[in-house]
């Protein structure tokens, strides 16, 4: 069954969304929520919760967002720096699309989770226009069968959950038909009972599948699924026309018959060879399993409408930018943690007062005050062999943790690739320009694998687009 098959190919995708979730919360500030096991209990714990118990505040400093916000902007500064010639249709797609600014959203998706995923629809969504719109993916809504060639050309089932009001699916599947949109109405209705969906197909994560099954939104969840499949098909070559074609097996009678009526007035006749052809059709399924609409594919691409590109893809592996540095973020934040725990732990100017010092009709809050006041006067007891009050101070010692630390930012900065130049330093009177922009370039040259990649993407997306028409 095709819907069971879509959903074990997203149950396959749910270490993606995983590693995903993880990597969106680093690049967002959520960096200690990662769930570790403490030691003196035994249970499984967020990390910032072990710290605070350890009686050190969790400290972030977010150094991840801002590679991915300098690769977003040297992006952006490349695709402006190059003036790109695109076709009127291009240009239109570009300007109804606003996709300048949707491929950067894209780009830094694609830095976070490694995944690129959009989807070209033709469709009507205002003034009555069928258009063709571009819309980004999130790889939580994304599935895909288990594929390695990293053009995607190994792809057999793709597909994806969307979210919609029940007058929508009417809209959109019942095709004018009022029976049909009724049986549609029905058969959600069901849906929003109480349908057990993970008793149904027999799942076991811990209640993980019910994203594959209900909409958070309490919207009409849809499974689109697209699969390639194979159809018995003839060529034709019209022998009096000169034109080659193709039909389906069904037509062969038909044919037949044209071909013994051009036999009696002499005229050439249509030759034909069977063959086998692969085809892109698309379903539609309720969240209950139900075939809501069957169809194959209306592009003139005769494809599916997504375009696709996970990074790297070898041996079908994902390994985004952010995940490289995780490593190096995570050590940064324990020792900023770390010295901050020593500066707060060691004494900062406490006074050391001999009782025997102090005056009696004083009492401590008052010295206390003195002590703390700008240009205060202490007044005391001078005796022979007594200390006079005197305050300590201790820096504390980080056990060269500021060096560790030191060593890490330059790390951090190695693995990623952006570095200085790329932020706009070392702009020095002794450094030149054109020293500064040789500087500049090989920054860059640790990231043009990634922005190649995912400028591949966006041609691909732009012939597709084109061809979708």
């Amino acid at each position: 069954m095709i819907f069971n098959t879509a959903y074990k190919s997203w149950q396959n995708c749910s270490e993606l969304r995983q590693r995903r979730s993880r990597y969106k919360s680093y690049t967002y500030g959520r960096q200690w929520d990662d769930i570790v096991i403490d030691s003196s209990t035994g249970k499984a714990v967020r990390e910032g919760l072990i710290a605070e118990r350890s009686g050190r505040k969790p400290i972030t400093n977010n150094l991840i967002r801002q590679l991915v916000k300098t690769v977003v902007g040297k992006y952006r500064n490349m695709r402006d720096e190059k003036e790109v010639e695109r076709s009127e249709y291009l240009s239109h797609l570009y300007s109804l699309n606003r996709l300048d600014e949707l491929d950067c959203r894209l780009l830094e998706e694609f830095l976070i989770s490694g995944c690129a995923i959009q989807r070209i629809s033709r469709e009507c969504r205002k003034d009555g226009v069928i258009e063709t719109f571009v819309d980004n993916v999130s790889p939580n809504d994304f599935f895909i069968n288990s594929i390695k060639d990293p053009r995607g050309w190994d792809t057999e089932l793709v597909g994806m959950l969307r979210d919609m009001s029940l007058p929508e699916v009417v809209m959109r599947y019942a095709h004018g038909d009022r029976a049909r949109a009724g049986e549609i109405r029905r058969i959600y209705g069901e849906c929003f009972k109480n349908y057990s969906y993970e008793t149904e197909f027999g799942t076991s994560d811990g209640g993980k599948s019910s994203e594959f099954f209900l909409s958070p939104t309490g919207r009409c969840r849809i499974v689109e699924v697209w699969t390639l499949e194979s159809c018995e098909v003839l060529r034709c070559h019209d022998m009096k026309s000169g034109r080659y074609y193709e039909c389906p097996v069904a037509d062969e009678k038909l044919i037949a018959e044209e071909n013994e009526s051009r036999i009696k007035n002499a005229e050439p006749e249509i030759r034909t060879k069977w063959s086998v052809n692969t085809i892109w059709r698309c379903r539609i399924f309720a969240p209950n399993g139900v075939e809501i609409d069957n169809f194959l594919s209306p592009y003139r691409h005769g494809e599916h409408p997504f375009v696709v590109k996970l990074y790297p893809m070898i041996d079908g592996e994902v390994h985004s930018f952010v995940e490289d540095v995780i490593p190096q973020q995570r050590h940064i934040n324990r020792l900023i943690t770390l010295i901050d725990n020593i500066m707060s732990t060691s004494s900062k100017g406490a006074l050391l007062f001999p009782v025997e010092s102090k005056i009696d009709c004083i009492d401590w809050e008052s010295y206390t005050r003195c002590w703390a006041s700008c240009g205060g006067v202490i007044p005391y007891h001078s005796r022979p062999g007594i200390e006079p009050p005197h305050q300590v101070t201790s820096s504390g010692l980080d056990a060269g943790a500021s060096k560790l630390l030191e060593i890490q930012l330059q790390m951090l900065q190695d693995v990623s690739g952006v570095n200085n130049s790329l932020y706009g330093g070392n702009m020095t009177g002794i450094v030149g320009a054109e020293r500064y922009e040789k500087q500049v370039q090989n920054a860059t040259v640790a990231l043009t694998d990634i922005l190649e990649t995912f400028k591949d993407l966006l041609r691909v997306r732009d012939e597709k687009a084109e061809a979708s028409v």
